[in-house]
C-alpha cells in the first residue's frame, strides 16, 4: 500500500505582508490548487489515501471558498481516502458530512485501517496532552501509523510531541506536522517520526524544496521518499558588495547574482558587505530594477550593507563601538569568520538598522 503524508497546507493564508497585491492573490490560488494536483499525483503515484496532519487551513473558520475548494476536492476522489488531523491553525474548522471518503481524527485515538495498516490519530487538548502517550496502543498484527500536530519538546503539552514518551509502543511511522520543512528520525529501533515540511513555501521564511512525503508499506514495515510538489521555489540569497563603490555597480552586482535563478521563484536578495557609498534607499533602488521589466515573479530585497569604515580609529574611540570592537578583538574561542559576522551584525545595529 502507498500513502501520502502532507501537513500544513496552510489554505487561506495572508501572504499580503510577504509579496506585491497582485502576486499575493496569485499565491493565495496557488497553494489552493497545489491541493488538488497532489491529489492527481497521488493517484499517479498509486497511492489509497492521504493523511493530512494538521493544519489545512491557515485560521478558523476557514473561508468559505477554501473550505469549499478543499471538501470539494476531497468528495471528487471517491477512490482515495483522506485522513485529517486538525492541527493548531484550523482547529474546530467543522467537517461537511456528507464526504464519506474523510476521516476525521477528534480529541480521543481514532483508528483507521485499510489492508494491513492501521492508522492512528488525536488531536491534542489541554485535557489529554499528557495522557495521550498511556492511553495509546497498536494494532496487533498491523503495521502501524500513528498522526500528531506539534512541535518537537521534553515535556507534554498541547502542542508539543514527547518522541521518548513514544518510543518501544510498536509504531513503526509518527506523521507529524507544524513544522514547515522536512525533518525525519528514528523514533526507537523500529520506528521513524517524519515531518513533510509544508507543500507550498508562502514566505522567505520557508525556503527551498517543497513537498510532501509518499509512504510505501511493503513486508511489514515503511518506506518513505520525498516528493517535490511545490510550483514555486523561494529562494533566500547574499549578495555580497564589499568594496564596491558606486550604486550603479551594486545594482550590476545583484543582477548577476540571480541571474541564473529561475525566473518563476520568488527571491529574496540580501544585500550584506561593507560599502563605500550613500546607501540612501539602496535596498528600494535595487529592488526597483530587478523588478522593472515583469520577467521576474518577484525579487525582494534587503539592504544589511554596513559603512566602509576605519576600524583601527574605531578601536582608538572612547565609544560603545570602540570597545565593542576591542572586546571583539580580544575574544580568542571565535574563529575569524565568527568574529566578522558579530562585526557586521553589531556596526548595523550601533547604526539603527533592521537586523531581520
Amino acid at each position: 500500500m502507498k500513502l501520502i503524508h502532507t501537513a500544513d497546507l496552510h489554505l487561506g493564508s495572508k501572504i499580503e505582508a510577504k509579496f506585491p497585491a497582485s502576486k499575493s492573490k496569485l499565491r493565495r490560488t496557488e497553494l489552493r490548487n497545489s491541493f488538488s494536483r497532489m491529489i492527481d499525483r497521488a493517484k499517479e503515484l498509486g497511492a489509497e489515501i492521504v493523511l493530512i496532519a494538521g493544519d489545512a487551513f491557515d485560521t478558523a473558520p476557514a473561508t468559505p471558498a477554501d473550505a469549499d475548494f478543499f471538501f470539494s476536492a476531497i468528495k471528487a476522489n471517491p477512490d482515495l481516502s483522506f485522513l485529517y488531523l486538525h492541527g493548531n491553525h484550523d482547529a474546530g474548522v467543522p467537517f461537511p458530512a456528507d464526504v464519506p471518503n474523510l476521516v476525521a481524527f477528534g480529541d480521543a485515538w481514532t483508528v483507521y485501517e485499510k489492508d494491513g495498516v492501521a492508522v492512528s490519530g488525536i488531536e491534542m487538548t489541554e485535557e489529554n496532552c499528557a495522557s495521550l502517550y498511556e492511553s495509546y496502543s497498536p494494532v496487533p498484527g498491523k503495521v502501524n501509523i500513528v498522526t500528531l500536530h506539534g512541535g518537537l519538546g521534553s515535556s507534554p503539552a498541547v502542542g508539543t510531541v514527547v518522541l521518548s514518551r513514544l518510543a518501544d509502543k510498536g509504531i513503526d511511522y509518527l506523521a507529524l506536522g507544524d513544522y514547515h520543512g522536512l525533518k525525519t528520525g528514528k523514533l526507537d529501533a523500529k520506528g521513524v517520526w517524519a515531518y513533510p515540511g509544508c507543500p507550498e513555501g508562502r514566505g522567505f521564511d520557508e525556503p527551498g524544496e517543497k513537498g510532501f512525503l509518499l509512504l510505501t508499506v511493503e513486508n511489514g514495515s515503511v518506506k518513505t521518499e520525498f516528493v517535490p510538489h511545490a510550483c514555486r521555489t523561494l529562494r533566500v540569497i547574499d549578495c555580497d558588495l564589499t568594496g564596491i563603490g558606486r550604486e550603479y555597480d551594486a545594482i550590476e552586482t545583484a543582477k548577476k547574482a540571480i541571474a541564473d535563478l529561475p525566473a518563476s521563484d520568488p527571491i529574496r536578495l540580501n544585500l550584506v558587505g561593507a560599502v563605500g557609498f550613500d546607501r540612501t534607499d539602496l535596498a528600494q533602488n535595487v529592488e526597483a530594477r530587478l523588478n522593472e521589466d515583469g520577467r521576474r515573479f518577484f525579487v525582494s530585497v534587503k539592504d544589511r550593507t554596513v559603512a566602509a569604515l576605519d576600524l583601527d580609529a574605531i578601536r582608538a574611540e572612547t565609544s560603545l563601538r570602540g570597545e565593542f570592537l576591542r572586546l571583539l578583538d580580544g575574544n580568542e574561542t571565535l574563529s575569524d569568520e565568527e568574529k566578522n559576522a558579530i562585526l557586521e551584525l553589531g556596526l548595523r545595529a550601533s547604526a539603527g538598522q533592521d537586523l531581520n
